[in-house]
């Protein structure tokens, strides 16, 4: 740590503060230099050389490997790397806490608007870590379905390799971004190892029905012995016992929660397959391609979600879940009463597709009817097969009939097995399970992805989803994803979740104790006369309109996509900016919750943020620290502890973008200082950089040599520190479990008057400031609002006269 030079004011108040630099060039490797660049400028070639080392580091170290409290994930497992079962053991022992990404779709690769939600959680998740948690966070695919087989058709690939070469290409580009995922937690839909216990689930639905005096499902085997015991009357009044197998049979397939029936469905022939009704829009026409929807009759799988209508209503008031979404999970289902008699909109669920690429039914069919296979021959394993094209009509030919790709594969399909009577043959079910089947469950499979006797250890479900007691109905702690699933995904969830937990599975009711709903990045896309999307990024705006290759077009807002020739990858910002700066980017530019158009400018402030924090503590010539052991002034210190408390409750409340706005502030403040950064100050301003810029935040920890600061009073279960190069098992040099800063009451609540803010004169707005605030401090706060912003539109300043601590009036140039 290096010392101020004793002829410099302890921490004095540069006359300006500091000027934001331009952008500039640099080379790949090394340190730069030239007649007017710095050697240690913070840019992308420097932010991408320190992201790739600390990415390589944790994956080395196994930094974000969570500890389970049993099993092979337990805190006595051999991670290899640096771990320490002590340091494990010290951590599962910390209070949990479960954040869960809704799956990722991999059917192409990543662009700016997917990672709102990841980088959102993942700030979040180390945040936590910071304030003493052990927090659980995994990431998979949802790898299954019409949107995988889509993409694999249109680029003529199997959708098993399309499928794991977007796979690779998506957990490149988060591991880019600097995600704490536990990545042996990881899974993917596609697995054989995972799809086996979607079909186990799907026996257990199968094998069980819903008892309306008790209100859950129970094994059918209970209600056959009450059949057979005269507990409860056959259907028509004959006797159990005088039945043969096959009527048996199908008085219990009558009862199963999964049963084959005739039933209108919703025939898409351009699709080639049926959908749900989650899946049509309301004027009559698929979700995906907006291809026409025909009402037919056709035997198909269905799963009695109406059973569980009361429940799913009842129980959404025990959910921390926005109102919103409630309501429309309420309206779906529709209870309403009519005439004194309780009638539902909610259908049973259609469980059958005319695909290729899903989960294979465990079920086959003799000449009376299905029958569901033993566990022990699971996993009933998708066959490969060249043909897996789907059969497609004439989106208008309502009289085409759907074929499964399945059925075209007779050497699969016909099968000899011998199921307790001799060996028989048996025709095998070609259609496959819709893509939400996967997705019902995957947050279980995460706490123990690897074991082969259980989906998951119960010790396990209940230490990371039980219930707190009470009224809590368990599940996961955190649940981040888009609004677009209130109804398909989070209600077929919910059922799911519901049979297991009747079923004895789960100790938890509900799999989502709490959600929120991240907007989205948007970007303007242009059409030309003809309404064909061309390439956003050649578009120019010139007097108030938009032209391409000196051709009109139409502008409109939305979301952004390879076919609307709009994408912007985040690959391509981290090249050329950082992903700290990405991940900066995106979280100051609005509230969690609201959508955003993608505003290239933003990413520019951004950088220029990180850039005055680095130079603020790394001088830019030499790499050397500019840190020294000197005290803060009482102005300095006021305005960091009333900076902590404020990030703390905006990160609590996972307003992030407040949170980067107050270390903005705190940062122009530090820049403003001069000369060398008092430690007080610039460690924990480090520290609560570290959850939203977690690489540049690593390498500032140890180019400041701040490890050496922090060997003292470390929590419990926290890891001591190590100087770089000299890091030890159970001694990791990261700052990942580092306290998080807290702020010392005394400088909190203090006195302060109100200033007023003008634009040419005109009143703009109030903040509350210190009265000792210093008039380039107060300058710059006024600059920082809102209304000031919108006032200016982008005009230059021309003067601003301040009058500490109660006026300050702002003069655009022009």
């Amino acid at each position: 740590m290096t010392t101020a030079d004793s002829t410099q004011p302890h921490d004095s108040v540069a006359s300006r503060p500091a000027n934001d630099p331009p952008d500039a060039p640099s080379e790949p490797d090394g340190p730069r230099g030239g007649p007017t660049e710095p050697a240690y400028r913070y840019d992308g070639p420097l932010a991408g050389r320190i992201e790739a080392h600390w990415q390589a580091y944790w994956a080395e170290h196994g930094t974000f490997h969570t500890p389970n409290p049993v099993g092979d994930l337990g805190p006595d497992a051999v991670d290899g790397a640096s771990r320490q079962a002590g340091v494990d053991r010290a951590r599962v022992d910390a209070p949990k806490f479960y954040v869960l990404d809704m799956f990722a779709g991999p059917s192409g690769s990543l662009h700016v608007g997917h990672p709102l939600g990841y980088v959102a959680t993942d700030v979040y998740g180390r945040y936590l870590r910071m304030c003493g948690h052990n927090v659980l966070h995994a990431f998979g695919f949802d790898a299954f379905g019409l949107p995988a087989e889509q993409y694999a058709v249109q680029t003529g690939r199997h959708p098993q390799e399309a499928t794991e070469a977007n796979i690779a290409t998506i957990r490149r580009q988060l591991r880019r971004l600097g995600l704490a995922h536990d990545d042996r937690r990881g899974v993917s839909t596609t697995d054989v190892d995972f799809y086996r216990w979607t079909q186990w689930m799907f026996l257990r639905i199968h094998g069980a029905w819903y008892d309306d005096e008790r209100k859950r499902a129970r094994p059918i085997a209970e209600l056959e012995e009450e059949f057979a015991t005269g507990r409860r009357a056959t259907p028509g009044g004959r006797d159990w016992n005088s039945l043969a197998v096959h009527e048996r049979r199908a008085v219990l397939d009558a009862h199963r929660l999964a049963y084959l029936a005739d039933v209108p469905v919703n025939w898409c022939p351009g699709l080639g397959t049926v959908l749900a009704d989650e899946e049509v829009t309301a004027e009559g026409r698929s979700e995906r391609g907006n291809y026409p929807v025909f009402a037919r009759t056709m035997r198909q799988w269905m799963l009695r979600i109406t059973a569980y209508a009361d429940r799913l209503v009842d129980d959404l008031d025990l959910l921390d879940w926005p109102e919103p979404i409630k309501a429309q999970q309420r309206n779906w289902i529709g209870r309403t009463r009519e005439q004194g008699e309780v009638v539902y909109r909610l259908h049973d669920w259609l469980f059958s597709r005319q695909r290729y690429w899903g989960e294979p039914f465990p079920i086959v069919y003799d000449e009376h009817g299905p029958v569901a296979l033993p566990d022990s021959m699971l996993p009933v394993v998708l066959p490969q097969t060249p043909d897996y094209a789907p059969t497609t009509y004439d989106p208008d030919d309502a009289s085409s009939e759907p074929v499964a790709p399945l059925g075209r594969l007779t050497d699969w399909v016909d099968v000899t097995l011998d199921l307790g009577d001799g060996p028989r043959t048996y025709r095998r079910e070609t259609n496959t399970m819709p893509q939400w089947a996967g997705s019902c469950w995957y947050g279980l499979r995460y706490l123990d992805p690897h074991n082969a006797e259980r989906f998951c250890d119960p010790a396990l479900e209940r230490h990371w989803l039980g219930s707190r007691g009470g009224t809590d109905p368990g599940g996961v702690d955190l649940y981040v994803g888009g609004v677009e699933h209130a109804v398909l995904h989070l209600l077929y969830a919910r059922f799911w979740h519901k049979v297991l937990y009747d079923l004895g599975h789960v100790s938890s009711r509900e799999p989502f104790r709490r959600l929120v709903n991240n907007g989205y990045i948007q970007a303007y896309s242009y059409t030309d006369e003809r309404g064909v999307y061309v390439p956003a990024a050649e578009v120019v705006e010139r007097d108030g309109a938009f032209w391409w290759r000196d051709r009109p077009v139409s502008r409109s807002l939305g979301k952004m996509g390879k076919s609307l020739r709009n994408m912007v990858t985040p690959d391509e910002l981290c090249e050329r900016y950082g992903a700290d700066t990405f991940r900066v980017y995106v979280m100051a530019s609005g509230p969690l919750q609201a959508s955003r158009p993608w505003d290239p400018r933003g990413i520019v402030g951004a950088q220029r943020f990180l850039q005055r924090v680095w130079r603020s503590l790394v001088d830019e010539d030499t790499g050397a620290p500019r840190v020294t052991d000197r005290p803060a002034r009482e102005e300095t210190r006021r305005l960091l502890h009333t900076t902590i408390a404020g990030v703390r409750d905006d990160l609590d409340a996972l307003s992030f973008h407040t949170a980067i706005a107050r270390l903005t502030t705190l940062s122009r403040h530090v820049a403003g200082l001069g000369g060398e950064v008092p430690a007080e100050v610039a460690h924990p301003m480090v520290l609560m950089l570290a959850p939203f810029a977690p690489h540049l935040a690593e390498e500032l920890w140890h180019r400041l040599g701040a490890e050496n600061a922090t060997r003292e009073e470390t929590a419990p279960g926290r890891q001591e520190r190590a100087t770089p190069g000299e890091s030890t098992p159970g001694q990791a040099a990261s700052l990942a479990y580092l306290p998080y800063p807290e702020a010392d009451p005394a400088y909190l609540g203090a006195e302060t008057v109100t200033c007023v803010v003008q634009v040419s004169g005109k009143l703009r707005g109030r903040i509350d400031v210190p009265p000792d605030i210093t008039a380039d401090e107060l300058r710059q706060r006024a600059l920082d609002i809102e209304p000031v912003r919108r006032a200016l539109r982008g005009r230059d300043v021309a003067r601003v006269v301040v009058r500490p601590p109660r006026l300050v009036n702002i003069v655009p140039a022009g």
